[in-house]
């Protein structure tokens, strides 16, 4: 009986060499283990600080670990940074810079990163009066954006000039208005903005400390003023909202 003869069919698309399979077994192994290391590791602390405070200042991020611990890798990739309003309005910063160049504010830096703004209480109150002006609001609230976003402290203080309050005026001295001057920024601040009480601070001063002599219309009208003392926080971490919202540059 003649034998039947199977047909050969093609023959089989060759593979991968066996190499290619050891050395992906490899690399997955090493990224495990490099994924593993990581989570277990600390990262350089100054590093990481630079890292966050470059964040910061591109993005306005609220939420970034206290600089007093040195986070884990696996904390760092699941902390989530929340954006908040913190761009500067151009209108407003247009104003500000409006207001400087006309010499109604002035801004100075001392070397410990202290921040003193001084404005003229024409842009800020009415003549003799407490209750703050729209202008004046509209700084304050860019102002208040930043506080609530850093750790920097703030007193408010309120200056006058030597001229006596005239009979029927609103306050009884210029120690009553220069101090319901610097409370109404203040009490403005903590109401519209969820700044901590022990951040803020207000002081007045009346004509105690004049910074022009007040013989002379132009000296009286500089010493009527607000001043604005902002210091760094305790980690003297930059103020970077507000030197980009004053523009320090421009000194």
């Amino acid at each position: 009986m003649a034998r039947k003869r199977t047909k050969k069919g093609p023959p089989p698309t060759p593979g991968a060499p066996l190499w290619m399979a050891t050395f992906a077994d490899i690399a997955i192994l090493l990224l495990c283990f490099l994924v593993l290391i990581l989570s277990f590791s600390t990262l350089d602390e100054p590093s990481f600080l630079k890292v966050t405070g470059s964040i910061k200042r591109a993005f306005g991020v609220q939420a970034i670990t206290p600089a007093h611990e040195i986070p884990k890798a696996e904390r760092i990739i699941a902390t989530v940074f929340e954006t908040v309003p913190f761009e500067v309005r151009e209108p407003i910063q247009q104003l500000f810079r409006e207001l400087e160049d006309a010499g109604l504010v002035t801004v100075e830096e001392d070397e410990a990163g202290e921040v003193t703004v001084r404005i003229r209480d024409s842009v800020a109150f009415a003549f003799g009066r407490a209750d703050l002006k729209e202008d004046f609001k509209a700084l304050l609230d860019q102002l208040g954006e930043i506080l609530v976003t850093s750790q920097a402290t703030m007193v408010v203080e309120g200056h006058t000039d030597n001229v006596p309050m005239r009979p029927g005026a609103p306050f009884s001295s210029n120690w009553a208005l220069s101090a319901a001057r610097s409370v109404a920024v203040v009490e403005y601040l903590l109401e519209h903005y969820e700044i901590p009480r022990d951040r803020l601070a207000a002081e007045a001063y009346a004509d105690s400390r004049p910074v022009a002599p007040n013989d002379t219309a132009e000296g009286r009208a500089a010493n009527r003023r607000v001043e604005f003392r902002i210091r760094p926080g305790e980690d003297l971490r930059v103020f970077e909202g507000f030197e980009d919202f004053i523009d320090l540059d421009r000194q």
